[in-house]
């Protein structure tokens, strides 16, 4: 009982001296639980975002991974060259890589569509062609045949013009946001378009090339459809179906692969604005490792194959696939207003570099395991 009137008088006298005083452990008790509060929902959403950022991406990887197979089952069913398989191979192992640039470039965050192929130029030719080399089922590396050798040389040209292209883009775009906020000026804009038209020149060259190209023991002469008669022991209308149906599972792992690539992109960008992440951490590193996983199942399964001069077309032909379609195609779309690609420079410059090496490596006819162990620690 004592304690009780102890403590009504002392609790009078605080509100007697100050109205407000008692309120201030109660407002900091207040401010923990709400902050508590807070941060439950906070990390309850950011665990959703990478959830989804997960399935998504799996469901790119898989659908990729399988328009792959139905695209190599195409390549069987009309015979078609090492580098048109390569190039069809690249293509469909590709599609998160340049449609998520796309995405991005579409949605204002050229930025991180930019990064994103950077990224996965760099990460194809360091890591997938050097971890490749030890997939390899020769003694020393990737061995190439002087034939092949030779047909890995004009893929690795092209693409290294285009790597060059590339580099101009991402040149002009740094030094005009550097000097100003305004808009393109209009010899930027000539010089970005010209460009790109000519990225998407040497992309076209290069596809050529691979259509040209005939497998070895059969003649240049005569249709894919004799190609298919020849090559072939099913008969016509079982050949027919096996090829509508691989046409049809390709279109269907396609939209499948745009559908988880588009809310992957998405929902990336909106871990990233939760957690304040860089837009050039974004797509330079996170979306474009992410978005290249289906790629290195692509090449390490040519290489343990025995399709070498395969797996180093994929390769090339990738860094070209993603240039033209994530870089040259979207700026000629759209035209960023306040581009800040002037840290992504300096990749631009590695990306030319290892393609460099490859191409060196094309000319030496190999590329052996040391020079992939020194690709990977690149």
């Amino acid at each position: 009982m004592r304690s009780s009137h102890t403590t009504a008088p002392t609790l009078r006298m605080i509100v007697a001296v100050h109205p407000h005083a008692w309120m201030g452990p109660l407002q900091q008790t207040g401010y923990r639980v709400g902050a508590a509060a807070s941060m439950a929902p906070s990390f309850l959403s950011l665990s959703l975002l990478v959830l989804v950022f997960v399935i998504s991406l799996l469901l790119a990887v898989g659908a990729s991974a399988w328009f792959t197979r139905r695209l190599e089952t195409i390549s069987d069913l009309f015979d078609l060259s090492a580098g048109l398989l390569s190039l069809l191979g690249a293509l469909g192992a590709n599609i998160p890589n340049y449609v998520a640039s796309f995405v991005a470039a579409a949605s204002g965050q050229f930025v991180v569509g930019l990064g994103i192929i950077l990224g996965s130029n760099i990460f194809n030719t360091a890591i997938i062609l050097g971890i490749s080399t030890f997939a390899a089922k020769a003694r020393y590396g990737i061995a190439l045949t002087r034939t092949a050798a030779k047909d890995v040389r004009v893929v690795a040209v092209s693409t290294l013009a285009i790597m060059l292209t590339t580099l101009l883009a991402v040149g002009l775009l740094a030094w005009r946001a550097g000097s100003a906020t305004y808009p393109l000026s209009i010899a930027v804009s000539v010089g970005l378009l010209a460009t790109n038209l000519l990225s998407l020149g040497l992309f076209c060259v290069l596809a050529f090339h691979a259509l040209q190209r005939v497998p070895h023991g059969h003649p240049a002469r005569g249709t894919l459809t004799a190609l298919i008669d020849e090559a072939d022991p099913l008969p016509s209308g079982k050949r027919r179906m096996a090829a509508t149906r691989s046409v049809g599972e390709a279109v269907l792992a396609l939209v499948l692969a745009l559908g988880g690539v588009i809310v992957m992109v998405q929902t990336g960008q909106a871990f990233a604005a939760e957690v304040h992440l860089s837009p050039t951490i974004l797509g330079l590193v996170v979306l474009a490792v992410a978005t290249s996983l289906p790629n290195t199942v692509v090449a390490f399964t040519l290489a343990r194959t025995d399709r070498a001069s395969a797996c180093v077309e994929e390769v090339l032909s990738s860094n070209s696939i993603n240039a033209t379609l994530g870089i040259a195609l979207p700026l000629l779309l759209w035209q960023p207003t306040h581009p800040d690609p002037g840290l992504l420079f300096p990749d631009a410059l590695l990306m030319v570099a290892l393609t460099l090496t490859a191409l060196i490596g094309a000319l030496r006819q190999r590329v052996s395991r040391l020079t992939g162990f020194l690709l990977v620690l690149v």
